[in-house]
């Protein structure tokens, strides 16, 4: 899988809202220019955030973005798939009769798993996590001991 610049963009526009105390108002110039995105794309990914009801936009002269709810409530999948739709390592997972080899593919449950191991540690790190720089690894003992041997 691949993400796109427009989700690095989202994650680390999101990123600089959850380091601010919870609320604030920031202009989208200030985040474009503090974490280096440029300000063309900016405006599309705060409406698709916004769309999500991740972030809310105020106008006027005091307007600008602020979170819609606190960091420690949105997680990273959250922001990725309201960017790049649901998460699908390969098209095969997107439902029944999505393969031609439905049934008879080793190489789809490898991708199932992948997958749930992605999605999981997605929906395990939050913005606050992200902030405050505390990583959260969402691998069960099973995974971790796998690893190891």
């Amino acid at each position: 899988m691949h993400l796109t610049r427009q989700s690095d963009y989202g994650v680390r526009a999101m990123l600089h809202l959850a380091n601010l105390p919870y609320g604030e108002v920031v202009q989208t110039r200030e985040i474009a220019a503090t974490e280096d995105i440029p300000s063309k794309y900016l405006p599309s990914i705060i409406r698709t955030l916004a769309r999500a009801g991740l972030i809310r936009t105020m106008r006027g002269n005091q307007g600008g973005v602020m979170l819609a709810k606190p960091p420690e409530d949105i997680n990273l999948r959250e922001v990725i798939e309201a960017i790049e739709g649901p998460i699908l390592l390969v098209q095969c997972l997107r439902g029944p009769n999505q393969c031609t080899h439905e049934g008879n593919c080793s190489f789809m449950d490898v991708c199932r798993d992948l997958q749930r191991m992605m999605v999981n540690q997605l929906d395990g790190t939050t913005f606050a996590d992200l902030a405050s720089g505390t990583y959260v690894d969402t691998r069960t003992p099973e995974q971790l001991q796998q690893l190891q041997d």
